[in-house]
């Protein structure tokens, strides 16, 4: 005589090797397999199921699987049974919007990964449940979750101080330029000034960031081009900015350099290029290419620089030209009319 009424219908339905083996597949599974009547009493609960649950076969069979089931979770799990078997489908995910429960012998409750199926006809049904405890891995990822909160933490921390320290390197700067005693000297310092500005930028940038891999050197570039208009007194009516830039984020290790080349081409576009009130625009690109290169267009229509601009010998050229090769660029010159700076380079991996 079978002994449960998954065994009935699997003699009926299923030859004698078959069954056997089906029967050796099932109790060996890694996975807790448990099979219900209509009236949700346990016809089947495999090894599986045995170690999860912390019952053996014996002691489950013919119980309901409220047993195996939180108190909270029982009248829920009952309408979705109720639903399902009255739904076309064969089979189902459990769960699908939020963790399925079960509950040990121990009354410890556990999170799992669940699904069911049904086989048969209305009057005769069995549903199989396959569930696996993901108690294990939830709490591994809670772990990995506040180790990264604390990583994150820390790094923002780092971040918010690299900026102001940055900062009181840039106030020191200040002052120095407040007390030269000639021209030249206080605009070496204020253009030292705005290098670490930049630097102070971008720390400022990455730290409001959701992203810490990333700046979004777009922000990054409207709020430097806009300091440095301050800087230099420059007015929007006798210099016009215009902007044509991607939505593309960039590594810290780019970001540092390529902030600082803008710095320095725009900074040279706003001192040099528009001299006795000359009227103008400055314009500044930055697009990702089909090939996967970032390209970096910086350019103004002023005056232009005499001489061969790739080998001018001022201090913020060979700065660019410096940090071009940190970025592995491609650097190319144009002038006159106007001045234009493109770099070319990859972004790394």
């Amino acid at each position: 005589m079978p002994d449960s009424e998954f065994e009935r219908i699997a003699e009926n339905d299923v030859p004698s090797k078959s069954r056997d083996l089906l029967r050796k597949i099932v109790e060996l599974a890694d996975d807790a397999i448990i099979v219900t009547d209509e009236d949700q009493r346990i016809v089947l609960f495999n090894q599986g199921a045995e170690r999860v649950f912390g019952y053996t076969g014996q002691e489950v069979l013919g119980q309901s699987l409220d047993i195996l089931l939180p108190p909270k979770a029982v009248q829920v799990h009952r309408r979705h049974m109720r639903e399902f078997a009255e739904s076309p489908v064969s089979g189902r995910s459990m769960g699908e919007r939020q963790l399925v429960f079960g509950v040990r012998r121990n009354g410890v409750e556990f999170p799992a990964e669940a699904s069911i199926s049904k086989v048969g006809s209305p009057g005769s049904l069995l549903f199989t449940v396959i569930l696996r405890d993901v108690s294990e891995r939830m709490e591994a990822v809670k772990k990995i979750r506040a180790s990264l909160r604390e990583k994150e933490a820390l790094l923002r921390e780092i971040h918010h101080r690299v900026k102001n320290n940055l900062q009181i390197v840039a106030s020191l700067l200040a002052l120095e330029a407040r007390g030269a005693s000639d021209e030249l000297t206080r605009k070496m310092f204020e253009e030292s000034q705005n290098r670490i500005h930049s630097m102070s930028l971008l720390h400022e940038t990455l730290y409001r960031s959701n992203d810490l891999s990333q700046i979004a050197f777009p922000e990054y570039i409207r709020e430097l081009t806009a300091h440095l208009f301050r800087s230099y007194g420059v007015l929007h009516d006798r210099i016009r900015l215009r902007l044509d830039l991607d939505d593309l984020g960039l590594h810290i290790d780019s970001a540092v350099p390529c902030g600082l080349i803008v710095n320095e081409l725009a900074s040279n576009a706003l001192k040099h290029a528009f001299p006795d009130g000359r009227q103008g625009e400055v314009r500044i690109e930055l697009r990702r290419l089909e090939s996967g290169l970032v390209e970096l267009v910086v350019a103004d229509d002023g005056i232009g620089m005499s001489g061969d601009i790739a080998q001018a010998k001022s201090l913020g050229l060979r700065l660019v030209r410096t940090l071009a090769e940190q970025l592995s660029a491609k650097l190319e010159f144009s002038s006159p009319p106007g001045t234009a700076v493109k770099l070319t380079f990859p972004l790394p991996d």
